[in-house]
This record gives C-alpha cells, structure tokens and sequence, in this order.
C-alpha cells in the first residue's frame, strides 16, 4: 500500500517539476526585439520602428531595444517615433553603442530604460549650455542621470537586464524600405515631383507621350512610396489617379474645355501636399513649392526647344493649308472649250467663254486682246488658254 501511495506522490512531483519546467521553457522563448536607430532619423526610421513595435506585440516579445548610433535628423520625425516607444506594449531600453546626438539622444531617452558603451556619447537639449549643446560621456551622462548604466555589449547589457538568455529578433530593413527611405528624402521627393510636373507640362507644349510618360513614372515611383512607407492611404492615391487622369483627358481627348485639366491640377497638387502625411505639411509644403519652381525653370528651357505649344494649336485653325487645298471649285467643265481673249493676257487677263467672263492665264505667251482662244489645261481655279490658229474653229461670243 504504501509503496503504491508513494509513487503516485513520486509521479505527481515529476509532473509538476516539468510542468514548471515548460513554464520557465516558454517564458524563456520570448525573443528580444532588437531595431537599429543608425543613419538619420527620418520617416524610413519612423516605418522602421513602428514594425519592429508591431514584431514585438505579435510575438509577446520580452522587450524593445533600441540600438543607438546616430546624429539625429528631422525633427518631424521625432514626435511620432518618441510617442510610439512611449506607448509600447512591451519594456523597451535604449543601447547607445556610438553616439546619440539632436532627436536620435530624444529617441533614445524615450525608452524606459538607457544604457551607454563605454566611450559613447550622447547630447540632448536638456544638456544645453548658453553656450550650446553639451556633449557627454558615458560617465557624464551616469552622473546627469541620463543613463541607468554602462555596458561593453549589446549583450552584456541585456544580461543585466536578466534578458541574457532570451533569443534576439533583428529587425533589419527591406530592400523596399530603403528604397523608401531614399525616396522620402525631402530633396529626392521634391526632384521627384518636380521631374513629374515638368513631364506633364513639356507633354502639354509636345503631345509626343514620352513627356507625359516619364512624368507619370515619376509620379507613380513617388507616390508608392509614400504609400508604403503609409503617409499616403488609397484616398490620396486616388484623388491623385483623378487628377493625371483630368490632366491627361484635357491635353489628349478634350482640349479646350478647361475644366478637366484645372480640376486634375488641382486635385494632383492636393494630393501631392497631403501625401507627406498631417504630421509634415510644413514639409509638403516646402518640398512642392520647390518642385514648381524647378519645374518652372526646366520648362522654360524645354520652351527653346519647343516654342510652338501642341496642345493650344489643336483649339485653332492651323494657317498653313495642305497641298491639296483650293480656295475655288475646279473648272474641268471647260477643258476644251474656246473663247475669245477679252483682255491683254500677259500672261494673266479675262476671256469670254460660253458667255462666262473668266480668269485665264497662258503658258507665258502674250496673247492680244480679241484673240479666239481654247481651254488646254484646268488646275483648280487656275484655266490656261492656248491661241486658236485660223481658220477659227469656233468663236462663242
């Protein structure tokens, strides 16, 4: 009996010790969401870390950690940034493995805990002399109590975190997302609207298509990014269809109206300013403005090269006629007829045929007034005549 009670109590203590086993086996598992803050601090960064929050949340991560090596940047970017790690639903600490200067020092002290390298830096404004910015150490900034503590390694400064044993996530970014970030660069983003505007407005002086084309490209390149990088939702990206489609449907289908090409253009430049998000209209603003005025410039030298404007040529009548335009009827009904010159024809005059008084010419003959004469040839409104040698075959007077 008593061997039978003792091992179910033996039984029952080894399940128990695996169950905790598997509980401290899965509470282990929980990886450790690592994002570089390298290079500038930019809208990129900004999708950049706002995934890494979302990689973090999905996968109950342990924690957020920041790892920090940068200059800082836009300050437009900051807010958001700062108030998604403030908000995040797991522990976040910030690893300063170099130096954290202007809004990536801001980045980094938003995190619940910051720990430096040995021989890193950081400077915020609130270490800001009348002087300017003050740039400290590792020690320094343990003194000014902006750092919790000093760690060699990434590393190490999980370890003391108790988070030495936990698996590490790098969050890396995509090709796309570096494309991104290239593309949301306030100068590249305005060269590139810029490059759009001047292809719709050098298609606008051609009609050729390869103008508008590349316009449109550029447009579209712009555009996809900023949807991706999710500044710009399917609204924006379809008020800005409409406008090119507006646009387009005055230059090609409908010139004239107006209407069409005003309400494209300025549904194209609503959604152009609106596309860098609430947030940097400021930006928009400036980055658009830019791109008009090198539009403005490149299409005033494309103007050179085109001076005669396609589109305004389509809503007027052209001056030069074609090669088959007559002014008259023809007069092929009096192919062979005679006459009688009613004028000096030298070679021009007026004959009397069939008792029509008509405009003739000779082959460059002179032919004196009371002369009998015959049609010989009919080009348009233009009759030659021919003297009629006697005896006179006929005379219609």
């Amino acid at each position: 009996m008593w061997s039978l009670r003792l091992r179910i109590a033996l039984a029952g203590t080894l399940v128990a010790l695996a169950a905790f086993g598997l509980a401290r086996a899965s509470g282990s598992s929980a990886p450790v969401v690592v994002v570089p803050i390298t290079g500038s601090v930019d809208r990129g960064m900004e999708h950049l870390v706002l995934r890494a929050l979302d990689l973090a949340r999905t996968d109950r991560a342990q924690a957020l950690v920041l790892d920090v090596n940068s200059s800082g940047g836009l300050d437009t970017a900051l807010a958001p940034i700062r108030a998604a790690i403030r908000s995040a639903p797991v522990p976040t600490m910030a690893y300063v493995s170099g130096h954290a200067y202007s809004a990536a020092a801001l980045i980094a002290l938003a995190a619940r805990r910051v720990v430096l390298a040995p021989g890193a830096t950081i400077a915020t404004p609130a270490a800001a002399s009348s002087s300017g910015m003050l740039v400290l150490d590792s020690s320094e900034a343990l003194q000014a109590h902006l750092a919790s503590s000093v760690a060699p390694t990434l590393q190490a400064a999980l370890s003391a975190a108790q988070l030495g044993n936990a698996p590490i996530v790098q969050v890396r970014m995509t090709l796309a997302e570096r494309i991104a970030r290239f593309v949301s660069e306030p100068l590249v983003a305005g060269l590139l609207i810029g490059l759009g505007l001047l292809g719709l407005l050098v298609e606008m002086q051609t009609l050729h298509g390869l103008a508008g084309f590349i316009g449109i490209a550029a447009l579209a390149l712009y555009f996809s990014v900023q949807f991706y990088s999710g500044f710009a939702d399917w609204t924006i990206v379809l008020i800005a269809i409409i406008g090119v489609l507006g646009v387009l449907w005055e230059l090609h289908i409908v010139p004239g109206h107006t209407l069409p090409g005003a309400l494209g253009a300025l549904l194209l430049l609503g959604a152009l300013l609106f596309s860098f998000g609430t947030p940097y209209l400021v930006a928009g603003v400036e980055a658009l403005a830019t791109a008009i005025v090198l539009a403005t410039i490149g299409f005033s030298m494309a103007l050179r090269a085109y001076p005669e404007n396609a589109w305004s040529s389509r809503l007027a009548l052209a001056a030069v006629q074609g090669p088959d335009f007559v002014t008259a009827p023809n007069r092929f009904d009096l192919m062979g007829r005679s006459g009688m010159a009613l004028t000096y024809l030298r070679p021009a005059g007026h004959a009397l045929i069939d008792g029509e008084r008509i405009d003739v010419l000779t082959e460059g003959e002179f032919i004196a007034a009371g002369t009998p004469i015959r049609v010989v040839r009919v080009e348009g409104s233009r009759i030659f005549v021919e003297p009629i040698p006697f005896p006179l075959e006929r005379i219609t007077s």
